[in-house]
Parts: C-alpha cells; sequence; structure tokens
C-alpha cells in the first residue's frame, strides 16, 4: 500500500489505472517507466488472501463452507469483448500458481471447515499443461476424497483433451465447469475470436455432463451488428443443450447477459473507429431494471449485472435483446425450481 501516491493528483503515476479524462472526456491510463512491476508480482509468493475482511468468504450454500480461489492471474486469448483479453492487459504477465501452493492454501480453509472451492480465473481450465500440472497434484493429494470444487474452463481446450483428463477432473472433484459460450452463430463466433463453434461446444457439454460434472454456460445478447436471427441461435443453443444434458448425471444451467463494451478491449477499438460513438457515449453504464418495477424471484440477485450502455449497439432492437434475455433467465430459474 505504500507505493500507492496519496495525492490523487498522481494517480498518472499508477500503472493499468484507467479514468475518464474531465476536460477531453477521453480514456486515460496512467504509468511511467519503472512502475510496472506493480502489476505482475511473483504469484507464488503473495500472502493468502485474510478472509476475515471478506463478509461472504468463506459462505454456507448446499450442506458445505465454500471458500473463492484465484489459481492463476491474466488470460493468454483476446475475446473481442473481454476486459481481460489479452491485448486490452498488455502489461500483464500470465502467472499460475504453483500446486503444491494452492493445495496449501485449500489445507488451511478446510482447518476452518471449508470443503468446496470456487476457483474464479480464466487459466485453471484454460490450458492443458496446466490441467495435467493440476490434476498431477490434485491426485497425489487425494483432493477429491474430500474437496469438491468448481472453474472457469476453455471450450476449445476441453474439447481437445482426452476422455483420461476428464475423467480425472472428475474424480479429483470437479463438481461444475463455467464455460463461456456466449453465442449460437458461427459467425459471431468468428467475430469475437472465440475459436469454437456451436457443435465443439455440445460435444464438450456431453463430455462433462456425461461423467456427472455440472456446466455454467454464459452467453451475452446484443453484440456489435448481431441480427436477430443471430439472437435467436443462441436461444436456441442454450435449448438444445437442456434437452440434451436434461438424461445424463450432469446438469446443465445458462446465465444470459446483455452486451456491454469495456475500455481498450478490441471491441472498443472497433466501436470508436467506426465514428458513430463517443468514449462517454461508451462509459455511460447505468442500471437496468429488467423487472419492469415489479417482483420477479426468476431475476433475483441479478441487480448486479444489470447494466448498460442503452445503445443499439447490435441491429436487434434494445428491447428485443432485453424481452431475450428475461425469457431465458425466468427459464432457468423454472428449471432449477422443477430439478429441487
Amino acid at each position: 500500500m505504500a507505493a500507492l501516491p496519496a495525492d490523487r493528483r498522481s494517480r498518472t503515476e499508477l500503472p493499468g489505472v484507467m479514468w475518464l479524462d474531465p476536460i477531453l472526456k477521453t480514456p486515460v491510463t496512467g504509468g511511467i517507466p519503472g512502475n510496472s512491476h506493480h502489476l505482475a508480482p511473483d504469484v507464488d509468493a503473495l500472502p493468502f488472501v485474510d478472509r476475515r475482511y471478506l463478509a461472504q468468504d468463506p459462505h454456507h450454500e448446499a450442506g458445505r463452507w465454500e471458500a473463492n480461489m484465484v489459481g492463476a492471474r491474466g488470460c493468454p486469448y483476446d475475446c473481442s469483448f473481454c476486459g481481460a483479453a489479452v491485448s486490452a492487459n498488455p502489461d500483464i504477465t500470465i502467472r499460475t500458481r504453483d500446486p503444491h501452493n494452492i493445495i496449501a492454501e485449500m489445507h488451511r480453509l478446510r482447518d476452518t471447515g471449508v470443503t468446496a472451492f470456487r476457483f474464479v480465473d480464466d487459466l485453471f481450465l484454460g490450458a492443458r499443461r496446466v490441467i495435467d500440472h493440476m490434476m498431477s497434484a490434485f491426485t497425489t493429494e487425494r483432493v477429491g476424497d474430500w474437496a469438491v470444487w468448481d472453474a472457469t474452463g476453455r471450450i476449445n481446450v476441453l474439447h481437445r483433451a482426452s476422455d483420461t483428463t476428464l475423467d480425472t477432473l472428475a474424480c479429483n472433484g470437479l463438481r461444475e465447469v463455467a464455460l463461456g459460450i456466449e453465442s449460437g452463430s458461427e459467425r459471431m463466433l468468428t467475430l469475437i475470436d472465440k475459436r469454437i463453434d456451436p457443435d465443439m461446444t455440445k460435444t464438450v457439454v456431453r463430455r462433462l455432463t456425461e461423467r456427472g460434472i455440472d456446466v455454467k454456460g454464459y452467453f451475452i445478447l446484443g453484440f456489435p451488428t448481431e441480427t436477430p436471427a443471430e439472437i435467436a441461435a443462441t436461444v436456441l443453443l442454450v435449448r438444445d443443450l437442456w434437452d440434451r444434458t436434461d438424461p445424463l448425471p450432469g446438469r446443465f444451467r445458462a446465465s444470459a447477459f446483455e452486451y456491454r463494451p469495456y475500455p481498450g478491449t478490441p471491441d472498443w477499438h472497433r466501436l470508436l473507429a467506426i465514428g458513430r460513438y463517443t468514449a462517454g457515449q461508451l462509459l455511460d453504464y447505468s442500471a437496468v431494471d429488467l423487472t419492469d418495477a415489479g417482483v420477479d424471484e426468476s431475476l433475483r440477485e441479478r441487480d448486479e449485472f444489470n447494466f448498460s450502455v442503452n445503445l443499439q449497439l447490435s441491429e436487434a432492437p434494445i428491447d428485443h435483446v432485453r424481452a431475450q434475455l428475461v425469457a431465458l433467465t425466468r427459464e432457468q430459474h423454472a428449471r432449477k425450481a422443477a430439478a429441487a
């Protein structure tokens, strides 16, 4: 903390800190030579998170105490909409924690009663070498005998994984994988540089759920230039994945969001290059009420995700995008309630 300037006027010295210039109304990123080391300290030398300052971590859910974990920093992919895109973070060094460092933190949490873990970073199941390295250590430590865990994953990486690798993940306690599926349109998937297609997604979801591993799919509606037909393809893909996995041991659930641009991403630069929007417009986030000011149990706890710049960036009207979003959310809620 001593490295942070006490005077807010010195924020230009802070690497990677972004703000809106009050006069020019354009994004400004701070940083001077010699300060980039603040962005990439040795990830294994960092102390474990002091959870006394986290009111809801660990938290009790489904009969277990559960804690969030971070296994890596940074992402090597360049998905055009994502704030973690490698091109949007040129000063960030990708770092993966040593498996024994991760297991040591898990054991410390286990001593407090935690037996469920959620890895929230991009790389835990996002690179083959990381998966192999982590699972070798998990197998040796017999993590699957006492813990369950969730993680984010990459569809293209898991698509190449062998049956043996997926079996090992299941045996080591993998409970759910969160996958950025994003769209059912091949054009949109190519445009956002996702490096997947709908058939690949279907295969990966089937292989995971066959092994009793749940899958949470993230979807985005309203990408720039996306047509109503392409949004319909995404909705169709969600329903197809529900139908395909209903008979299988693992379950599939969908979480859909309205598209919004983030500074520094490839999409951000594309949108500015069009000349139709200003940076101020693209940063003008505001809350969106998806319930028409009413009480809707299916949309509870989504308020923190319901914000928008209220610009029609897709070919579909904003009201159409939000209507499809609400329909999927309500349908997913109904499916969860029926399965309970």
